[in-house]
């Protein structure tokens, strides 16, 4: 049996490795959960009007589960619970005789960890600011035909610690390019499909070691249609697939690309003072 001191020294080693394990959890899981596409929602694809400004708030919840091996005991399920607004103020314009669309969204919340997690502490406060602009190429009202192309650039504003595993900011920066297709498919339904590809910059602040979280590009496609009840009401539902993503901790893959189907519905309610719209989606992998 080893002297006290290398007794007290080998349990101050194992607890560094747990931590170290619980941070590369973390920063897998929620690498994964920041590794989604842009979803596109009904009448995002829709040409606007020009010279409007426009103001929106989005209430969200995600659910996410993921499991890790702490070294000294079986793998354990963990959860964390994301709540969400997502505030969007933007203006539409022309510019050589396209319809275009700039905005800012900034969200505000909170994620708190679950299940074997629990224990971890909870972070709030304002998540990364996402500056867009599209420009609509071709744009037929009377066929409801759109040709839209999107850029997205999100800026590390958010909480950020590297002292806690989970945090509400990515602490990196990420950019987008996407383009999407509508056409009116019969009297009361459209059709939409949309491609894109997402890029991320490095963090390198990954945890107490400050490890440096490096990820490859994300791809993904979405499809689906489009009913219209009535002038007020409608209903879609999307198909969503995503592949790529896969992260390396200092230069080293962890070998877990992204292959991961995704559905969504929604209902959507457009009035005078407004649209309204209720969502809900989930994964839908074997």
């Amino acid at each position: 049996m080893p002297p006290a001191s290398m007794q007290k020294d080998s349990v101050l080693v194992r607890s560094s490795k747990l931590k170290f394990q619980s941070a590369i959890f973390a920063a897998l899981l929620l690498a994964s959960m920041r590794s989604h596409a842009i979803d596109l929602n009904p009448f995002d694809v829709v040409a606007p009007r020009a010279n409007i400004n426009l103001v929106s708030a989005s209430l969200i919840n995600s659910e996410l589960t993921g499991s890790y091996n702490q070294g000294i005991r079986p793998a354990n399920s963990s959860t964390l619970s994301i709540n969400q607004v997502q505030f969007r103020l933007g203006r539409t314009y022309t510019i050589g005789g396209y319809t275009g669309l700039s905005f800012v969204q900034l969200p505000i919340g909170s994620i708190r960890p679950g299940g074997a997690a629990a224990q971890q502490p909870t972070d709030s406060g304002i998540g990364d600011l996402t500056l867009a602009t599209a420009i609509w190429p071709y744009a037929n009202r009377e066929t409801r035909t759109y040709f839209g192309v999107a850029g997205y650039l999100t800026l590390p504003t958010g909480s950020y610690s590297n002292q806690q595993l989970f945090n509400f900011g990515g602490n990196r920066v990420s950019g987008d390019i996407q383009v999407a297709y509508q056409t009116g498919l019969a009297k009361q339904l459209d059709g939409m499909v949309s491609m894109d590809v997402m890029w991320f910059g490095p963090n390198n602040q990954l945890g107490p070691r400050n490890v440096q979280l490096t990820q490859k590009p994300l791809y993904s496609a979405q499809i689906g249609p489009i009913y219209h009840l009535n002038q007020t009401f409608s209903v879609a539902a999307s198909y969503l697939y995503v592949w790529g993503a896969e992260t390396s901790f200092n230069g080293v893959s962890n070998k877990n690309a992204l292959q991961s189907h995704r559905y969504l519905l929604s209902a959507v309610a457009t009035t005078s003072k407004g649209r309204f719209m209720l969502q809900y989606g989930s994964h839908i992998d074997a």
